[in-house]
């Protein structure tokens, strides 16, 4: 019984390893939300994002309190010259000091400051207080007037960080709008490419009905031999047909696999491609453009960038003039103790007031770099300038295309009619031997052709309408895609989400 347990066991495990993976079948909303899930370089681009969030954060450190500790201990030795003697002095040190800084947001720095310090004389003359503790409390502010004054200035690394953000969304939207682009072309081409296959198969199994026709007239005598031989290199052309259009369809699904991140095989619905109705306006299309395509909004923020450079810049034209005061309490003593005492008396008062000014002369840094950002600025405004010719070019060219398309469709849908009543006709002829089987196979050729072409030409109008969507800078919203919120720097998910349809 064990054994034969251990048998049954073994045989289901091989039929396990044997049998074929199961496809996945994928609509072309789902291929969308797969690829937005699972697309590598969308996944690689939404980490740059979130990377960037993570440099906002980081500037904000920059009003993180600053605390220093200082510990020390020291011999110093020396020549003391003077009127009455002359000697050498010895003294030992030691130091223990405490800082506490912080940046306010115009620029300034408040600095509390606690100072400990003992010193002992180890030789003649020993001073009346030996050893010596000195101490003092003090708080202080700096804070700029002209250069470096001001939140932008402070906060630079900040704004930067946000407008780096700014534009890194920018380009994630552009890797979604083209992987959006390309997944609904690829599925296009595998509609197309099968339904070229199932008519391939459709050929062949003609061609082969044709064969067995002229094979059974030749045994009969009512057809000369050659005409089985036509027959036969006819099917032979349409099963190499069939293989090419095979290879072709999976070639397309592996295509259409490999923006989605997916490994098994794929399967497509018995869906058909068709013709839906699609309005466009180029005035419309054009002004929608300037509001969501990605490349021009992240062009628009690059120079929204440059001009905070330029903002900056142009504050380190100014001169240093930097306001400074200070209030604190001393105290000294022979025990540290006394030496707090008096700290705390309020009798040694101490206080200053003040201010520095500091000017290079000529100034020739900040006054180039002010001249290096304008100089950019220029430079982006016209290629802003240029980018907004290309969109209208765009635009007038995803319109052009889309109604050639249409017209194409036309042509090809009356061109398959016509070429399905020659077949019809040739058959019908065939039958009473006005027809050769040469005749009918060039017949069904025609049709292949006329077929294949009104295919291409449905899937070229479909693709036409997602290059509108794509140059007018609607894709995103026409597929429901939009961002997932608030920027989750632990997360491993896609940035953006589709809504349900």
């Amino acid at each position: 019984m064990r054994s034969l347990f251990l048998l049954l066991i073994l045989i289901g495990v091989c039929s396990a390893l044997t049998l074929p993976a199961l496809a996945e079948t994928v609509d072309l909303r789902r291929a969308e939300r797969m690829a937005l899930e699972r697309n590598l370089k969308l996944r690689a681009q939404a980490f740059d994002t979130r990377a960037s969030e993570a440099l906002i954060r980081k500037g904000y450190g920059v009003y993180d309190p600053q605390l220093e500790l200082v510990l020390a201990e020291g011999k110093t030795r020396d020549l003391s010259n003077r009127q009455d003697f002359t000697a050498a002095t010895g003294i030992d040190n030691r130091q223990f000091d405490f800082s506490l800084s912080q940046t306010i947001p115009y620029g300034g720095e408040f600095l509390l400051e606690f100072l400990n310090r003992r010193d002992r004389f180890f030789t003649p003359p020993e001073p009346l207080v030996n050893p010596e503790y000195d101490s003092e409390l003090k708080l202080s502010l700096i804070q700029p007037l002209l250069r470096n004054f001001g939140q932008t200035v402070t906060e630079q690394e900040i704004l930067f960080a946000v407008k780096d953000r700014n534009i890194s969304i920018e380009d994630l939207r552009e890797q979604a709008f083209q992987l959006l682009a390309q997944v609904r072309d690829a599925y296009f081409d595998v509609l197309r490419l099968r339904d070229d296959l199932s008519y391939r198969e459709t050929s062949v199994a003609l061609a082969s009905k044709v064969l067995e026709e002229n094979r059974a007239r030749v045994d009969a005598g009512v057809l000369p031999p050659v005409e089985l031989l036509e027959a036969e290199v006819g099917l032979k052309n349409r099963e190499r047909d069939l293989l090419e259009a095979q290879r072709e369809h999976l070639d397309a699904l592996d295509n259409l696999a490999l923006l989605l991140n997916f490994r098994g095989e794929l399967e497509v619905p018995a869906d058909e491609l068709g013709q839906p109705e699609f309005e466009t306006d180029e005035e419309q299309g054009f002004r929608l453009a300037l509001q969501k395509r990605p490349d021009f909004l992240r062009r628009m923020k690059e120079i929204d960038r440059l001009d905070l450079e330029n903002t900056i810049a142009d504050n380190q034209l100014h001169p240093a003039l930097d306001v400074f005061a200070s209030y604190g309490y001393r105290g000294v003593g022979e025990d540290y103790s006394d030496d707090l005492d008096l700290l705390f008396s309020d009798d040694l008062r101490n206080w200053s007031v003040g201010a520095t000014f500091s000017y290079p002369i000529g100034n020739r840094e900040a006054r180039n770099e002010l001249l290096r950002t304008q100089l950019r600025l220029k430079g982006q405004y016209a290629q802003l300038g240029q980018l907004k010719e290309e969109i209208l070019r765009d635009i007038r060219a995803a319109i052009r295309l889309l109604d050639v398309n249409r017209k194409k469709i036309e042509v090809t849908d009356r061109g398959q009619d016509l070429a399905e009543e020659k077949l019809r006709t040739l058959l019908k002829r065939k039958e009473v031997g006005l027809a050769t089987t040469r005749q009918v196979l060039e017949g069904e050729e025609d049709l292949a052709l006329a077929h294949t072409d009104y295919i291409a030409a449905l899937a070229d109008y479909n693709k036409a309408i997602t290059e509108y969507l794509r140059v007018s800078g609607l894709l995103l919203e026409h597929e429901g895609v939009h961002f997932a919120g608030a920027l989750d720097l632990d997360s491993t998910d896609s940035l953006m989400e589709m809504d349900a349809k």
